[in-house]
Parts: C-alpha cells; sequence; structure tokens
C-alpha cells in the first residue's frame, strides 16, 4: 500500500483509495447508463459499467478490509432524467451491496439528478452534498469551494490521466490519481481521484490552470507541485515525479 497523506491510501492497481479515518473506501466517475445515453445518438457499445463497477467494489472490500463505500460523484450518467438502464443498474448494484452488508454514502455529482428515485428505496444508503470528516472532505468537484487551512479535500469529476511521450515521439495515455497542493493554506491539499467508469477515459493534466473543470485547481492549485500517481493495470501503482520536473514530456 502507498500512503497518499496521512491516513489516505492507495493499493495495487486499483482506482480508488482508503480513508482510514472512517474506514471507506472512495471512487468517484461511475458513470451508469452511458451505454444507453449512446446507443441514443446511434453508437452501440457493450454494457459493462455495471460488471467492472462490481469487480472493483469487490477487490476494495477485500484490500483494504471494510464494507464502507463512499461514491464521490457522477455514480450515474445522464443529466436530464433517469433513464431505465440507470434505473435498473443502480437497484440491482445497489441491492447487490445491501445483500453483502455494505454501507454506502453517495455524494452528489453534476451527473447525479434525479438518483434519490432510486437510493430512497435502500435503508444502507445515505445521499449527501458533501462529506465534511474534519481534516478530509469529499466532495465530486463540479461546486465552487474556499478552501481552508489544513484540510485534504478528495475530488472526482476530472477524470486524470497522464499523457507523456518519449524521445522517439512514442504515446502513453495513464490513468491516475492526482495530489496537489492549494496555495496560499496552511497543509492543505487536492486529491483527485481517477474515473471507475471505463469509458471515460480521462483528461489530460498539465500545468494549465484552465485546463481543469473544478474551481479548486483551476483557482486555488499549485500544479507544478503535483504528483500523478499512475495507475498500471495488472501491475500496481507508480509514484512519478511533479508535473514541474516531466513539463518537457507531457502532451
Amino acid at each position: 500500500m502507498l500512503e497518499l497523506t496521512k491516513g489516505i491510501l492507495i493499493a495495487e492497481d486499483l482506482p480508488a483509495l482508503y480513508v482510514k479515518h472512517a474506514n471507506s473506501v472512495v471512487m468517484s466517475d461511475v458513470h451508469i447508463g452511458y451505454e444507453e445515453e449512446m446507443s441514443r445518438k446511434g453508437i452501440y457499445i457493450p454494457r459493462i459499467q455495471k460488471k467492472r463497477f462490481l469487480s472493483i467494489t469487490n477487490r476494495v472490500f477485500s484490500v483494504f478490509n471494510t464494507k464502507k463505500l463512499i461514491v464521490n460523484g457522477d455514480f450515474k450518467h445522464t443529466f436530464e432524467k433517469l433513464t431505465r438502464q440507470e434505473k435498473e443498474e443502480l437497484n440491482e448494484i445497489l441491492k447487490y451491496l445491501k445483500d453483502n452488508g455494505v454501507e454506502v454514502i453517495i455524494v452528489r455529482g453534476n451527473h447525479d439528478n434525479y438518483i434519490s428515485l432510486v437510493t430512497e428505496k435502500f435503508d444502507n444508503v445515505r445521499l449527501v452534498d458533501e462529506l465534511d470528516l474534519g481534516e478530509i472532505l469529499i466532495t465530486h468537484g463540479h461546486k465552487v469551494i474556499e478552501p481552508r487551512n489544513n484540510t485534504t479535500y478528495i475530488i472526482g469529476h476530472e477524470h486524470p490521466r497522464l499523457s507523456i511521450r518519449d524521445k522517439l515521439g512514442f504515446s502513453r495515455k495513464l490513468q491516475c490519481f492526482l495530489s496537489i497542493p492549494i496555495k496560499e493554506r496552511e497543509n492543505s491539499q487536492i486529491i483527485v481521484l481517477p474515473a471507475i467508469g471505463i469509458y471515460q477515459a480521462g483528461n489530460d493534466i498539465s500545468l494549465i490552470h484552465s485546463n481543469y473543470m473544478s474551481n479548486l485547481i483551476k483557482e486555488h492549485a499549485i500544479l507544478e507541485k503535483a504528483k500523478p500517481y499512475v495507475i498500471i493495470e495488472g501491475e500496481g501503482i507508480m509514484e512519478f515525479p511533479e508535473l514541474g520536473l516531466i513539463k518537457n514530456i507531457l502532451i
């Protein structure tokens, strides 16, 4: 296991982290129902988001030895309604988690409109706008936040990936966590979660503030000091140097 900051751990090749203080795993950007949304646009892709989510959750519960799950936003995909696929698959997921004794907290993301139509049926599920654990604040990342001292902000929303090019011109695009210090705040930082959804391939991390969606990063991040933790599926997680030190190979 690798400790990103005090009491926040990542392990193996898992796109989720463990908050020791809450004995909970945190993951983000599942985007259940994405396949149906694409089919309405005439693009037909395999329905694998639910299967991937359940596979990852089973692994993280085993690795971190817990039955507490925090989904940090964008559990579902469609903005304007609850689609048939979203309703069916979210019900199946939450029933599976309840049957296996899992406590679930869902932090609302910008895609999670109407998700309460499903969650209200489950007494093991709590729906919140953010989760304040004192020195750790879990929020999806789409809302404006004024950062405070001595706080680690865990966000999703960005779907971060590291895109680099070698001397021969070959490029690699790698899903990652991103740990970023916050300027003008004592002992505060942002940890950005990778997306769980397989079709949410990622947005390239960079040194340009305007390339990010979250105001925490746009307005408050020290990007030169941001450090990626890259997920190599089947291998593990690799700690990379700060972005300021690898700027010449970033795409």
